[in-house]
This record gives structure tokens, sequence and C-alpha cells, in this order.
């Protein structure tokens, strides 16, 4: 397969648009400027990732300097409407003709990814409407210049001016017909993709703002930086965040169906709180999984992946890994990359030849049962490089079968080695084995192999590891505090934060 270029954007706001992509969805699932016809574009930017499609649509329209009335109508018409049109379209495009999808203005370059099926895709509409910032500014005396979110306002209501509880900048459902459409502008994307910096996070936030707007559980926000704060602020036991509902507002006297407005301060607030900064900390470690999905990627785009197993390389042998390895969100990634890291530094420490470790998960789109395989292998400076590889892919290969083997339930086994970190260069190999039809032969073929590499010679003998982490870590506790102590001391500081919001509550009412 012949490189492929990708588009960068075409204005200073679709570049900007397609660097927050790239760092959030990576290169692969992220495609700007693409085309349905030659010289037709389909929409700003198209992220495909598993079942989830995200379908950018980019405007910066100048204020007029007209009547107010008149300037937010137009201004609304050709920044938001035309948007929401686009995107409709777009999505009617890539139902109908979902193989005519161009990375280039000439349609010679299809992008190199299959569409999920219509019946199980996810589309995720995107406005991003730049322009009337200092408008807005100077409507709400407020330097912020971003939206407020009014749910209640639907298609038209948006400008019209003679209803009772219209605003200016204020959006709810611009298109309730169709995909729900998400408006931003250009600061407040920055924030949510900020925040929700993987394709899951991200389309998780997406899926739970919807249905908030959508299915009357809000009645208004301040500010899209308030719903981030709120819906990060309010975690389920299993880990999982969503937005609050009034049934979680201490001493709130409504309906737990009522809608729930949100003040502004929250996102402010918890920025500066030592629960933000535990949480930005240990995310820190989470990007070696990100520069590991970006060096495959390359690879892949680039065509310069290295040819293991006597196996012609392909993009959709490496995008089957890959996308299971986009999808993990920020928290897992910070546990896989540990699981890495560490094997690499114990290689070192215990002055081994090779080290593998294994991590069992879940794909966040299908559910099925998934495992890692982590393999370091010592000696790349003792032995010719294809020499090398060679022995590090059949071992890789060895053991992702034995892991498949040896637990039915799995359903893929993604393998990836890498060198020791005291062996000179670098070099990665990516793997990914669906569950085998075991037959016989295949048995007796692996268990040479096993005996061979003497590679988990005991069913599993290598400790699986779940992975399983918080958001927010929890405060470690002083040196000398009982777990009795620690627990009063959290009580505590939770009641003080609660004290806290009520108080800034009251102050803005």
């Amino acid at each position: 397969m012949p490189p492929i270029k990708k588009a960068s954007g075409l204005t200073p706001t679709e570049r900007h648009l397609a660097k927050l992509a790239n760092d959030t969805f990576l290169d692969l699932w992220s495609w700007p400027n693409v085309f349905k016809k030659p010289g037709k574009e389909l929409c700003d930017l198209l992220v495909v990732c598993g079942d989830d499609v995200l379908i950018f649509s980019d405007k910066h329209i100048a204020w007029s300097d007209a009547p107010f009335e008149i300037a937010w109508k137009r201004w609304y018409s050709r920044a938001i409407g035309e948007s929401a049109e686009q995107i409709r379209k777009a999505d009617l495009w890539l139902k109908q003709s979902p193989k005519a999808i161009f990375a280039d203005g000439k349609c010679e370059q299809p992008i190199p990814l299959t569409l999920p099926p219509v019946g199980q895709r996810r589309v995720h509409g995107i406005c991003v409407a730049s322009g009337g910032e200092q408008a807005a500014s100077s409507y709400f005396d407020d330097p912020d210049g971003t939206f407020m979110i009014l749910p209640n306002l639907r298609r038209k209501d948006h400008v019209d001016f003679t209803l009772p509880d219209h605003r200016a900048f204020c959006i709810g459902d611009v298109d309730p017909d169709g995909p729900f459409v998400h408006v931003f502008n250009m600061a407040t994307l920055d924030v949510v993709m900020q925040e929700f910096d993987t394709i899951t996070d991200f389309t998780k936030y997406l899926n739970a703002r919807a249905d908030l707007i959508r299915l009357g559980k809000l009645s208004f926000s301040p500010s899209e930086a308030e719903l981030v704060a709120n819906y990060l602020l309010m975690v389920d036991p299993n880990g999982e965040h969503r937005f609050p509902t009034t049934s979680d507002v201490m001493g709130a006297n409504a309906d737990a169906d009522a809608a729930i407005a949100f003040v502004q301060g929250e996102y402010a607030y918890l920025i500066r709180s030592p629960e933000y900064e535990r949480r930005s900390t240990a995310n820190r470690i989470s990007y070696e999984w990100d520069k590991l999905i970006g060096l495959f990627s390359d690879g892949v785009l680039n065509d310069n992946q290295f040819r293991i197993l006597d196996t012609d390389p392909t993009v959709e042998h490496a995008e089957r890994a890959l996308r299971i390895m986009a999808r993990e969100d920020r928290v897992r990634r910070r546990v896989l990359s540990e699981a890495i890291i560490g094997a690499r530094e114990a290689l070192e420490a215990q002055k081994m030849g090779r080290l593998a470790r294994i991590a069992v998960t879940h794909d966040r789109s299908t559910g099925d049962k998934v495992a890692y395989v982590f393999l370091i292998l010592a000696g790349a400076d003792e032995m010719a490089q294809e020499d090398y590889r060679r022995v590090r892919a059949t071992m890789l290969q060895t053991y992702c079968l034995s892991v498949l083997h040896d637990d039915r339930d799995l359903q893929l086994c993604v393998g990836i080695a890498l060198m020791a970190i005291s062996d000179m260069g670098d070099s990665e190999d990516l793997v990914a084995y669906p569950q085998q039809d075991w037959t016989l032969e295949m048995v007796q073929d692996l268990r040479t192999d096993r005996e061979n590499f003497e590679v988990l010679q005991k069913p599993l003998e290598l400790k699986t590891r779940s992975i399983r982490a918080i958001s927010f870590p929890a405060d470690p506790a002083p040196k000398g505090m009982t777990r009795q102590q620690r627990r009063a001391m959290e009580r505590q500081r939770a009641k003080q934060q609660r004290s806290a919001r009520r108080s800034r509550r009251d102050a803005q009412r």
C-alpha cells in the first residue's frame, strides 16, 4: 500500500481542529477535509473508530455590524444552521456510499478504514462555531464568550426573540430529527478534548451530554466547562462518570425526574483542587500508550511496517490491533503503560533475557474479553535485526496463541513486543489473533512451540492482571494514620467541600 497523505486543514481553525483530533483520536482514525466527489467536501473532519463515527463541521463566521437581533440570526444561520445541515447530509452519504470517502480532493485515495454497519453505528455530530466570541462576551458582560446551554431551545427557537425564554448565544437541540449535534466554539472544544482525550472518554461524554440535553434532564448550564466539571465529579461505584441528577443533590426538595441546573464556578474550583492534581499526575504515564499507538499507526500510514512471520503487513491486520488499543480509556492506559514500563525495568533489574506480562480487559465497544501480551526480549545487539525480529515475533505469536488456547473465553489477544532498554536502537512489533477454532494439529504445533521457546509450560503460569483503576486516585494516607482515621479525614474533607459548594451557589443566587 502506498503512503497516504492526509490533509491538515485548509483554514487556521481547521488546522487547530485537525491537531486536536490527532492528539485525541490519533492519526489512523482522524481524517481532516475528507471528500465524497472530486472537489466536493464531505465534512471538515471525520473520525472513525470501531462503532463510533464523529462528523465535524467547522465554521468561522465574522460577526456583522447589523442590529443585534439581525446579526445573531445571520451568524447562527451560517455558523450553526449550515453546520447542522452539513452533518445531516454527511450522515446520509455515509449510509448510502460508505466506500466513497476520500482523503484527497481528486478522490484518488480512499481512507483506509471500513465504516461500521449502519445498525450498530453510533454517529456524533460536532459543530465548531467561532467568530462570535467577542459579541457573546459583550452580550453577557462576561469575558468567557462561550455558549450557554438551554435545552428547551429547539430548531428555529434559537433565533426566535419572541419566545419568553429565548436568549442569544444559548444553545439547545439544533437538529432534533437528526444525529445529535454538539455545538462548541474552539475554546470549549479545547476544554472538552483536553479532559476527554481518548476516543472512548470523548464519545462517552458526548453520549451522556446528548441524553442530558435531548431527554430533558438539564434545565440550564452557564457554560460547557460546567457540564464537564459536573460530569467528572460524579463517579459511579464501577468507576464510570455520569452527570448528576436532582437526587444526587443533598437537601434537594424536588422530584427525582426534575431537570437539574448547574452553576458557574464548578470547573474553576475543580482544576485547582488536589483531586484534579492527583488525576493529572496519575495520567502522565498513560501517554506512553498513546506513543505506542502513534508509532504503529505511523507505520501503517507511511507503509513502513516490518514484515514479520512471512506475512505481508496490511492495514486490516494492523488496524484490528490498533483499534483495540485506541479504545482503551485514559484510566486503563495508565495501568497498561505501567505494565509495559514495569516489564522493561524488571528485565533490566533482574538481568533477564526476556520477560512477558499478560493483562486481561474487555473491549470498551463490544464488551468482548481481550488479553494483551507484553514481551520484552533482550539481545537485539547480538544478532542481525531481521533474525532478532523473526525470533521475537515467533515468541510473541507463541505467547498470544498460548493465552488464547488456555482461556477459551478470550475473543482476541493483542501482542506487543519491545526491545530491552539497554539494547541500542528501537523496534516494536504488533500482532492480533482472534480466538481460534482449535484442531488437534494446531494444538500439537502450539505445544511444540511452547516447549521450544519455554513459553507458558503450565497453563497461564504468568499471572494475569485484570485492569482496574479510578479516574481520581485516592489521597494517600499520611504516615501513621490508621484506616479509620483516614476514613474520618475523608468524610471531614467531603463535608468541607459540600459546604464550600453550597456557599458558592448561595453567593451566585
